[in-house]
């Protein structure tokens, strides 16, 4: 049950965060910005590799990160 949870909240972060991505997609970042959206992409991908090895709570911190950092970005 519990990995259900986990499986259905990380799918919902990284779906959140990669809407926030395309919000800021044709926008000009200044380069803290970049190295977020870097660091972003990273998490992303590194929750992915927990997840598909079976980390979930692993997979599911680092697409909390990756949200976290994008909802900084997407602010005005």
């Amino acid at each position: 049950m519990e990995q259900a949870v986990h499986q259905r909240s990380t799918g919902q972060l990284t779906a959140a965060t990669e809407e926030n991505l395309k919000k800021i997609a044709g926008r000009q970042l200044n380069p803290s910005q970049q190295e977020m959206m870097s660091q972003i992409k990273q998490f992303m991908e590194q929750s992915k590799t927990a997840v598909a090895t079976g980390d979930l709570e692993r997979g599911h911190n680092l697409a909390l990160k990756a949200h976290l950092l994008s909802d900084e970005l997407v602010k005005p």
